[in-house]
């Protein structure tokens, strides 16, 4: 949801002009999605540790209570960001 979010707000900046609706179906002509996967999974090193459930609590939980949503929010939103600058380098966009 948040890498949604940046890339709307952030490298569209809130303009659905900016998408190309002719194209939603042409997976040659769409984002590989390799920066958001990247971002998400990569904000798991942070999530792990700020979960706290029955049957496991993390370190930084112990601390500061179940933040592993907030976390997780935070973490792909700021990660996306340059994974999404380098995708579209390594694409040519």
């Amino acid at each position: 949801m948040s890498a949604i979010c940046i890339e709307h707000l952030y490298f569209r900046r809130g303009d659905f002009a900016r998408y190309d609706l002719r194209h939603w179906d042409v997976p040659s002509q769409l984002p590989l999605g390799v920066a958001a996967l990247g971002a998400s999974i990569l904000s798991f090193l942070l999530v792990i540790p700020s979960i706290s459930h029955v049957w496991y609590t993390g370190p930084i939980a112990q601390e500061t209570g179940d933040l592993g949503l907030e976390a997780a929010f935070t973490i792909t939103a700021v990660l996306y960001i340059p994974l999404r600058h380098l995708e579209k380098h390594w694409m040519g966009v």
